[in-house]
Parts: C-alpha cells; structure tokens; sequence
C-alpha cells in the first residue's frame, strides 16, 4: 500500500518536471529566433529563422517575445518550475527510504526516458555549438583538414551560424563521426539535424543505462538518487540533448571504462580513449586506470604495457587521419583564451564589486583542487576499492573541470556529474550536484546584463549554492559516528552474540 502512494508522488512530480520540459521544448521554437534576432551580428541566423517562418508561420510568433530579456525570463520561468520539482525529488528520497526499491528506480528511469524523448525535440537556443559540429563535419566529408583549415562561407550554407572562422577544437573522433553525419545527411541540414540529435540521445541514454547498472548493488537510495541526478536534472538533459553540445558522447565511454574496469576487462582503456578522442579532458583518468590495474587486480609491469597497446594503436590510427603539425591543436588553443564560470571568477566578483584583494584565495582553490586529486589517487593506491575508484576519477574530473581549463560552459558540469551520480551521498559529489543546480541558469548572462559583473556573480552563486547543497543534504550521523566511545559497547555486544550463538 505504501510503494502504490509512493508511485502515485514520484508520478505526480514526474508529471510535473515533464510539463516543464514540453514547455521550454516548445518555446525553444520561438526563443530561438527571437533571442537571436535581437543579436548585432548575426545575419546567417537571421536568415535561416526568416526562411523558416515562411515555410512555417507559426514561428512569426517569436515577435511576441521582443528583445532578449523577455526570452530570458520566457525561459527561466519553466526552467525554474521543472528545477523546482527536480530538487523537491531529491530532497523527499530519502524521507521515503524504506519504502523505495527496484520498482521505484525503474520508475525514475522511465521518467528519465520520457524527458530525454521530449528534449530531443527541441531547438538549440542559446549558443551555436551544435551548427559548428555540422560545418566541421561538412569539412571532413568533402575531404578538407578542419584542424588545420578554417571553414568557409561554403561550409556555413542553410546554416544558422554566425561563428568566427577557426580550426575544430573538438577532438578527432567527434570529427570522423560529424564527417560520417554529414556525409549521409548531404546539403539537409534537417537531416543532419536529426542525426546529431539522435547520436547525443543514444550516448545520453548510454550513459543513464551504465550509471543504473552500476549502482545496481548499492542501497535503493542511491540508486534512486544517482537516476534523479542524472536522468532528471536540466544541467543533463537539456544541455546536452536540447542545446545539443557534444560532452555526453565523451562522457559515456568514460562511464562505459569505469564499468569496464570494475570488471577487470581489457577493453577499458580501449573505452577511455575514445572518450579522449571526443574531447582531450578525460585523459588524465589514464592515471586511474593504471593504478586500478596494478594494485586491484595485480598486473605486472609487462601486462600493463601489453594492456595499453591496443588504446595507443586505436589512438594514433584516429589522431592520424587529421594530425599533420602542432597547428592540429589551434582550435583548442583558441577556446582556452576564453575565462569565466572558475572559482577564480567568483572570487573576482567580490574583487570589483567592493574594489578589493583577496589575491590569495583563487590560488588557494587552484592549489586546494589539485591537491584533492592528489590526495584521492594516492588514497585509491592505498585501497583501491571501487568506491576509491569512483572517488579518485571524480576528483580527477573535479580538478581538471575547476582548475585545470580555462573556463566553465554549463554544459560541462556534466563531465562531473555523471561520476558524482555514482556515489551520491559523499561530499564531493553533493558539492557538484549543487553545482549543477544553478548552472544552466547562468546563460542568460550572456545577452543580458541586469547589474555590474554578472558573470562573476552568477559564478559566485553556483560555487555557492554547491556548498550550501554539500552541507544541508548530508546524511545525518549515527550514534557511533556522533560518539566513537558507543562504538565499542556495540562491538562487544556484537561479539557476545557471536559467542552465545557458538
């Protein structure tokens, strides 16, 4: 009776976050063109949404939303209604522990699905990302370098994209699969469309089948909570299958080698560099993997050569078909000019706000992240027990995400977040499920500007609505864990059963 009224709320909330994303699906069609309409400088998608309200009129509707703060808040509002009912989930789950099981997981995922489906549909509106894939790949299909060419007004036609010129900045795999996209899409760019968004649904989905199978053997709590965190939440399911940004085709053979290496098979490297290959910051979990499999499962120093052969192969073979000089990486060095969304930015906002110093702090974060990952990997040397495994690579992709590039994209809290749903309940990982919380919200502030130094702000918020959710969401303490002296009547009690039983 008890699991029947517990379906009955998750469906309601189900319902709920649903609705929420039907909404922002559907005015996607409108907030597109309208945000981008009010842009100075962007006649291609002008054109394109022009083009495109002639063959359908409804999308003349946009006019409706005027300049880009009414699209904002036509955003925002749904946005928050669906965050609203997400976080309400997360908070009730554990309230309704004893009664959550198997049944109620597989219920969370059906839900997940059904987001996922309705997201697919949706337009990109705030960024141009998803178009950049499509000219890259325009390149390779016709056989151009795109790493070590810029694309051309050519590339860009029937495109909505108004981007600079520059070389690819992903990495080679997402350029041989965009070259595969369009190459059967031809000049359609609806048919591209559907290709790429069908791509990053299935590595979505990928993802949230892998994050359910391993937490399979963990309490129903957690994997409840790690499908919610995952399979629910905006910073997910819309960045990368609405917006449609790349992230999650790195993202799922990243989770596809720590599966893998759970189980001791000798394709989790193979795995983890094709998540390399999408985008070059998962390749520091090669670190992971090689301490996994010379103090977990006890491979020798020639295994382990042996082990990496077939990654390298796989790896020089993909790098090959593009790489011709040090130029290949131009694109990545392009974009990591570009800084915001760090802790060192949150720390900034009160700098200018207040015409302050505060110079040590941003250092003491840049060196206190890397030394967590440090100190985790040395912890996973000592014990390498899969809990270590899963904490190691988050704070690995902790560091990397928060310090070791030069910027934040809300789209790449996912990188985090998919390993911090594997382990929901420790500290790192409310941190960076907080995180997400506020992350999506923060494009708007780039076509608005409603006080001084929003950016920084914004930024100050997410780090610190990520503290505040680390804080107020951690499991209360038992009475041994409050007090270590009940700890030991507790063991002799335990061990005078033990006798008493012999």
């Amino acid at each position: 009776m008890q699991t029947s009224a517990l379906r009955v709320r998750v469906n309601i909330l189900g319902t709920a976050v649903l609705a929420g994303y039907v909404v922002l699906t559907l005015l996607s069609y409108l907030q597109a063109p309208a945000l981008w309409q009010s842009h100075p400088a962007a006649p291609r998608a002008v054109a394109y949404f022009n083009d495109l309200a002639t063959q359908y009129p409804v999308i003349a509707l946009h006019r409706w939303l005027g300049d880009s703060t009414t699209v904002i808040i036509s955003y925002f509002v749904p946005l928050a209604f669906t965050t609203a009912g997400i976080l309400l989930l997360m908070l009730l789950l554990p309230r309704w522990e004893r009664q959550l099981d198997a049944a109620i997981a597989a219920l969370l995922m059906r839900w997940s699905v059904a987001f996922a489906v309705v997201a697919l549909f949706a337009f990109p509106v705030f960024t141009q990302d998803f178009w950049l894939s499509m000219a890259w790949g325009r390149m390779v299909a016709a056989g151009t370098n795109p790493y070590h060419n810029l694309f051309t007004p050519d590339q860009m036609t029937g495109l909505p994209l108004d981007h600079f010129p520059m070389a690819m900045s992903y990495g080679p795999a997402w350029a041989i699969l965009s070259g595969a996209v369009m190459t059967v899409s031809g000049k359609s760019v609806l048919a591209a469309t559907i290709l790429f968004k069908l791509v990053l649904l299935a590595a979505w989905l990928g993802s949230l089948f892998l994050i359910r199978r391993m937490t399979e053997k963990r309490p129903a709590l957690d994997q409840c909570i790690a499908i919610a965190v995952f399979g629910w939440t905006p910073a997910g399911v819309l960045q990368s299958i609405a917006e449609g940004h790349n992230d999650i085709v790195m993202v799922w053979p990243a989770l596809l080698w720590l599966a893998l290496l759970l189980r001791d098979r000798w394709l989790a490297p193979v795995a983890l560099a094709a998540s390399a290959l999408v985008k070059y910051v998962t390749g520091p979990l090669f670190l992971v993997d090689v301490i996994v499999d010379w103090r977990r499962h006890g491979l020798s120093w020639r295994q382990l050569i042996l082990r990496f052969v077939a990654p390298v192969l796989f790896a020089v073979a993909v790098f090959g078909a593009f790489f011709r000089s040090w130029e290949f990486f131009d694109g990545a060095r392009v974009i990591s000019e570009w800084h915001f969304l760090q802790p060192r930015d949150a720390i900034a906002a009160l700098e200018l706000t207040f015409n302050i110093s505060l110079f040590p702090a941003a250092h003491v974060i840049r060196v206190g992240l890397a030394v967590l990952g440090a100190y985790y990997l040395v912890a996973l040397f000592k014990q390498p027990t899969p809990d270590n495994i899963v904490k190691a690579a988050l704070a690995l992709m902790s560091a990397i995400s928060f310090v070791g590039i030069a910027h934040l994209w809300p789209w790449y809290v996912v990188w985090t977040l998919a390993f911090a749903a594997l382990l929901p309940n420790w500290w790192l990982a409310r941190f960076v499920i907080g995180l997400s919380i506020l992350a999506p919200f923060t494009l708007a502030f780039w076509w608005i500007e409603p006080f001084p130094y929003p950016r920084e702000w914004m930024a100050l918020a997410m780090y610190a609505v990520g503290v505040l959710w680390c804080v107020f969401t951690r499991a209360p303490a038992t009475a041994s864990e409050r007090s270590p002296r009940l700890a030991l009547p507790a063991a002799r009690l335990a061990i005078r059963d033990k006798r008493v039983e012999g």
